[in-house]
């Protein structure tokens, strides 16, 4: 299981129950997950503002993670509801 998928899950649920400095820590791991699964290149000159776009649209990038990977979201909801 990805635990910073995990987080942006979680605060997809919860927006308040992480500061700033946790998601944007979490969200250039988050872009590098999301550009694994896809064309873009999280290190290239643009990494900023692509994490600041990751962050943003962290409920895609979610959906692009799953599909791609082919790993189970829900088996993600239920460990947060544990």
């Amino acid at each position: 299981m990805n635990k910073h998928i995990l987080m942006a899950l979680d605060h997809l649920a919860n927006p308040d129950k992480y500061t700033k400095v946790q998601l944007k820590d979490n969200a250039f791991y988050v872009a590098c997950y999301a550009a694994y699964y896809s064309a873009f290149d999280p290190h290239s000159s643009d990494a900023a503002v692509f994490t600041a776009a990751v962050a943003a649209y962290a409920a895609d990038w979610v959906d692009i993670y799953f599909e791609r990977s082919g790993e189970n979201k829900q088996d993600y909801i239920k460990e947060l509801v544990k």
